[in-house]
């Protein structure tokens, strides 16, 4: 086996997540495979012809075993997980044809795009803890070695088109390397001289072999399964529960070209079009400059714009020139800090709700790079929010979606509210459905639904938003890590319990202690009422239950640790790890749900 395998062994760069080591001499001779570089498209419609079936059928599709690991993330994204991968699935019909189309042009199957729904949702902003950006994930040697400019003005890991060409050279490289989907899949994520050393020291390219056998970190083991059941939901959305997404417009462009930086808000202007949509179309530049691009001895800028555009949207590029080559954040993204005394980018970020990976990329600070005492670097703007608090009587207005005149004053001072009633964001300038169904990791529709609103509604500055958080006025359920203060032995707090697949009224009422007759009497329901799964349903649980009393937990955010959540909570890491069965250095992965030593923990 070692031997037949030798002469398919491709040494490439780092994958999308991890990084490896320099390559490797494979019985003496160094073999290296140069990619291709990513290049602009001069269009893009849904209607232009499909390209040409892959010849190679073992090309065309790639399998989909269904196994107990496939369900158990089938059942996750019908539960617990429903939230988000409704809004992937919103999100993915702006791609979709697009990506598709390029995977088919490398001669790649179509279905690697549902790597894209795993590793980002299909977002450009997505950045994991190891610094892995974009729809595809890339961390930045790996981008940088499939061609992808990576700057202070620019990063086309954020781009839809070049980020897909670069992905789909890497894949090209690791299928020829294993001949297998899932080992290429499964290098995409760990790294393909891990999944080679495996493969060779077991004598199998047999995934679920060497998963059995325990050869991979959990998050690989579960990364084929996961791409699996996304690729099942995502062919038949109705099939399996998804009926109400609402789907966004395909992404539809035309190329323009200019020998000369731009600023992208004053084009904007000039097109009297709307700022936040044009960069829709070039995510790549990372705030409102626009820089050009050396190719040969040309050096130009070439801008996607709306089809029909083209031609005053070049007119308006010309009259947009930037009169000074310095970086422009986005208005309402990103703010500057300056560095004090004893301040480092982990203390900076925690400061500002967000993490080192975020904002290394967003400042192009290299790992090991120190801050100085004075030195300005760009945060996220939402870490400057004022949170107001305060509780709102019975028979008080109501305060959905209705704009309030202190509000529109003060819009751009206080952006949350809390109240009795749950949490609310109040509208600021230039804000729209979709920029803040991302900040909250909500849907548009889940925002609609909470706050009645149809479609083509427009917001108002300072009218306050309804917003799916932890810290609504009622208590998530004991899976999450909100605890609800004790408010007496008699008192009844409720929560919200999200329906597993096969939980009855039964099961749940005896999980939490209740009668089957209080729950429904809770819910509002009838006694024949069938419960669905997903849906949230309130729960009366004493203030001294046990799930109270003895258990505390914490849902794991992007960006955090074991020993962030151990310092959170005042807790010893080898106790945390011990209580949770882990060990120090175990990764975490998102929505994974923690127990905190409740003797230790900060009350």
């Amino acid at each position: 086996m070692k031997k037949y395998l030798l002469p398919l062994l491709l040494v490439l760069s780092a994958c999308a997540h991890q990084s490896s080591s320099n390559p490797a001499d494979f019985g003496g001779e160094k073999i290296l495979l140069p990619p291709a570089t990513p290049h602009e498209v001069e269009s893009f419609r849904v209607s232009d012809p499909e390209p040409p079936e892959v010849a190679d059928q073992e090309l065309e599709s790639i399998p989909s075993d269904y196994n107990e690991k496939v369900e158990q993330w089938l059942k996750y994204f019908q539960g617990k997980g429903r939230p988000h991968m409704e809004r992937y699935l919103s999100r993915s019909t702006r791609y979709l044809k697009l990506m598709k189309k390029i995977l088919r042009e490398n001669g790649l199957p179509e279905d690697l795009i549902y790597i894209a729904l795993i590793e980002s949702g299909f977002s450009h902003k997505a950045t994991s803890h190891a610094s892995a950006v974009g729809y595809w994930q890339f961390i930045r040697g790996t981008g940088k070695r499939y061609g992808l400019e990576i700057s202070g003005f620019v990063d086309e890991r954020r781009d839809p088109v070049l980020s897909t060409q670069a992905a789909a050279e890497y894949f090209k490289g690791l299928y020829s390397v294993f001949g297998s989907w899932y080992l290429a899949m499964a290098s995409y994520n760990v790294g393909e001289n891990r999944v080679k050393k495996e493969v060779m020291n077991h004598y199998t390219r047999d995934f679920w072999e060497l998963a059995r056998k325990k050869r991979f970190p959990k998050e690989t083991v579960n990364y084929i399964p996961k791409f699996i059941a996304a690729k099942m939901i995502g062919h038949d959305p109705k099939k399996y529960g998804f009926t109400d997404i609402d789907y966004e417009k395909p992404l539809e462009f035309e190329l323009i070209k200019v020998n000369q930086p731009v600023n992208l808000r004053q084009m904007a202007t000039k097109l009297n079009y709307d700022y936040d949509d044009l960069k829709q179309f070039n995510p790549k530049f990372k705030g409102e400059i626009a820089i050009t691009k050396k190719n040969g001895s040309d050096e130009s800028l070439e801008l996607r714009v709306p089809i029909g555009m083209s031609a005053v949207a070049l007119i308006a590029a010309q009259q947009s020139p930037v009169q000074k080559m310095e970086f422009i954040a986005d208005a309402g993204e990103t703010i500057m800090h300056k560095v004090r005394a004893g301040e480092s980018l982990y203390t900076i970020a925690k400061k500002y709700r967000t993490n080192v990976a975020s904002l290394r990329d967003l400042n192009d600070l290299k790992p090991g790079r120190k801050l100085r005492i004075g030195m300005r670097i760009q945060v996220p703007e939402r870490g400057s929010k004022k949170v107001v608090s305060k509780a709102i009587a019975k028979n008080s207005a109501p305060v959905v979606a209705k704009p309030h005149e202190d509000d529109v004053q003060k819009a751009t001072e206080t952006t949350e509210v809390t109240t009795a009633e749950g949490r609310f964001y109040v509208v600021q300038p230039g804000d729209n459905l979709s920029q803040i169904a991302d900040e909250y990791d909500a849907t548009i529709t889940e925002l609609r639904k909470l706050n009645k609103l149809r479609r083509g509604s427009v917001l108002r500055v300072g009218m306050r938003l309804r917003v799916p958080s932890e810290d609504a006025g009622i208590p998530v359920a004991p899976d999450s890590d909100r605890v609800v203060p004790s408010r007496g032995p008699q008192s009844v707090v409720p929560f919200a319990h999200t329906v597993k697949p096969g939980e009855t009224f039964t099961s749940i009422a005896k999980r939490y202690g209740v009668s089957v007759e209080d729950l429904k009497k809770a819910n509002k329901m009838k006694k024949k009422s069938n419960l669905k799964v997903g849906s949230r349903i309130q729960i009366p649980v004493s203030a001294s239950s046990r799930y109270l009393q003895n258990r505390k937990f914490h849902v794991v955010r992007r960006g955090e640790n074991l020993n962030h959540i151990a310092g959170k909570y005042k807790v010893s890491l080898k106790l945390l790890s011990e209580k949770n069965k882990l060990n120090t250095k175990s990764k975490l992965f998102v929505g994974v749900r923690l127990m905190i030593p409740e003797a230790q923990a900060a009350r």
